[in-house]
């Protein structure tokens, strides 16, 4: 019966410490469906690089709503993201100023934590 004790606290406690990865996995298990996690591109733009950077300026991606971006782009910065996460149809919108632009991304509704850990992963790929 110790035995069986022992091995559900060992379980436990491995357990735990794989929280950290685990929610880093979740984050880009979220996004690895159109994504690439390198500078290239899949079915959206490379992600490598984006925390920081211009809006729509990945290098041979075309977006839709870069025709109604007047002066400069927004940076993707936590705001930004936190808002695209959320809903990305109403953010362009938002973002350009403009209720006719367009994005090909689908409105994830992702918020709170794991729009944090999306977040958070993606500053990392640099």
């Amino acid at each position: 019966m110790k035995k069986i004790w022992l091995m559900l606290g060992v379980l436990g406690v491995v357990g735990m410490m794989g929280a950290p990865i685990a929610a880093q996995a979740g984050a880009e298990s979220r996004c690895k469906s159109c994504h690439s996690f390198s500078d290239k591109n899949g079915m959206g733009p490379g992600l490598k690089g984006v925390y920081g950077s211009k809006a729509g300026t990945h290098p041979g991606y075309k977006y839709k709503f870069t025709k109604y971006i007047k002066g400069e782009p927004w940076v993707w910065d936590d705001e930004h993201l936190r808002a695209w996460l959320d809903d990305s149809k109403k953010a362009v919108k938002a973002f350009t100023g403009n209720p006719k632009a367009k994005t090909k991304m689908a409105a994830q509704h992702v918020k709170g934590k794991k729009a944090d850990q999306i977040i958070a992963f993606l500053k990392t790929l640099k």
